[in-house]
């Protein structure tokens, strides 16, 4: 409602809202801008108070026209208190349960913003590159909204994703490697045909507006922001998303202090992890992988600079990077399911594992609170 701009955080370059995916002068990756001084803080109260969905903070939020909106009623996910894994490691841990999204992830968020701004900017067609949630729920989003839609899968997707996308009546394309081959696909045929991509890696600026909804909900939940939040990681949006939350929050003087943010990767799979591990201020895409968390998959091949992005926000926010074994995963996807009733897939796993390695290593201190992101729901693996 009061987005004005698109910026480049790297050179400085501002220009008008438009369908566009990276700056012209140096082609690093975008982010929406807002007139902030048109919003007041009991507005933003208020739609904390207010809202029971993503749309409830449509004020801060790049749709102009509500006539565009694109919706499944996403959003407004429950924070669940953990019973047993926060006690048994000494914190207050939460789960933020992104799998009571329409689609069962958290993917339905970037999409509903992705999709009524590419309608709103005058896209007739939508596309993304996905390991499969993204997939499937932009597919759900694109038959609400009666538009044709492209989806480029590895081609190692799980079944239930794939089946999900195409009943929605998309367009299957299995791309022959990884999901950085998806991506580079998607691209190539967006860039060919005139498509609105809507790939939720930092390409398309407008997607990374609808994460950063978690960070108010969270906010609206515990009257503030907690010490951490967990984030699993493909290129990292999300996590550079709901810290953007909390730092609009901050400026607008409804929460105190921000959250450290601690992005983790699957350890056969963690480009940007590894990185934080090494000290390093670069990050490099790995060569080959096998993990059974397919949803964080990303090898960042031919667009490392996202991964570089996420990083720095790890480091901004004084946070962690934390590579998860194989072996964790599995067990906590199964102590999540036995001890918290939450069925939850390998990817999210990946972020409560993090809390014993987290405490191991003197991240997180005994005490602190703790949000970890589920971002997609067990039945899809």
């Amino acid at each position: 409602m009061h987005a004005d701009a698109l910026l480049c955080e790297e050179c400085g370059w501002r220009g008008p809202l438009a369908l566009r995916y990276d700056c012209p002068d140096c082609g690093y990756s975008l982010s929406v801008g807002y007139d902030y001084q048109a919003v007041s803080a009991q507005d933003v109260r208020d739609a904390l108070c207010a809202a029971r969905e993503l749309w409830g903070f449509r004020l801060l939020l790049p749709l102009r026209d509500t006539k565009h909106k694109v919706s499944l009623h996403e959003g407004g996910t429950p924070l669940m208190k953990s019973t047993a894994i926060g006690k048994e490691h000494g914190v207050d841990l939460y789960f933020k349960d992104e799998t009571r999204n329409p689609t069962c992830s958290f993917k339905d968020r970037p999409n509903t913003v992705g999709i009524s701004v590419a309608l709103e900017l005058g896209a007739s067609a939508v596309a993304i590159a996905s390991t499969g949630n993204g997939a499937a729920s932009l597919a759900a989003y694109a038959a609400k909204a009666g538009v044709p839609c492209r989806v480029f899968v590895p081609e190692q997707t799980s079944k239930r994703k794939v089946r999900q996308a195409v009943a929605h009546g998309a367009e299957l394309v299995k791309a022959p490697g990884s999901y950085s081959d998806a991506f580079r696909m998607c691209k190539e045929a967006c860039l060919q045909n005139g498509w609105a991509n809507c790939t939720s890696t930092y390409l398309n600026p407008y997607t990374l507006e609808g994460d950063k909804t978690i960070a108010y909900e969270v906010c609206a939940r515990m009257g503030g922001a907690p010490d951490w939040v967990i984030v699993p990681l493909g290129a990292g949006p999300m996590l550079a998303g709901i810290y953007k939350g909390f730092v609009e929050l901050r400026a607008f003087g409804l929460v105190d202090r921000l959250p450290k943010m601690a992005g983790v990767q699957a350890a056969n799979c963690s480009p940007i992890t590894t990185a934080f591990e090494q000290g390093r201020d670069e990050v490099t895409p790995v060569e080959v992988f096998d993990t059974v968390a397919h949803a964080i998959a990303d090898p960042l091949t031919g667009y490392e600079r996202d991964g570089t992005r996420t990083l720095r926000c790890i480091r901004r926010s004084d946070g962690c990077g934390v590579s998860i074994p194989e072996y964790l995963i599995k067990d906590f996807a199964v102590l999540v399911a036995r001890d918290e009733g939450i069925y939850i897939e390998a990817s999210s796993a990946a972020a409560v594992a993090a809390v014993p390695l987290m405490r191991q290593r003197g991240f997180l201190s005994e005490g602190e609170s703790v949000v970890a992101i589920i971002t997609g729901h067990g039945l899809k693996d």
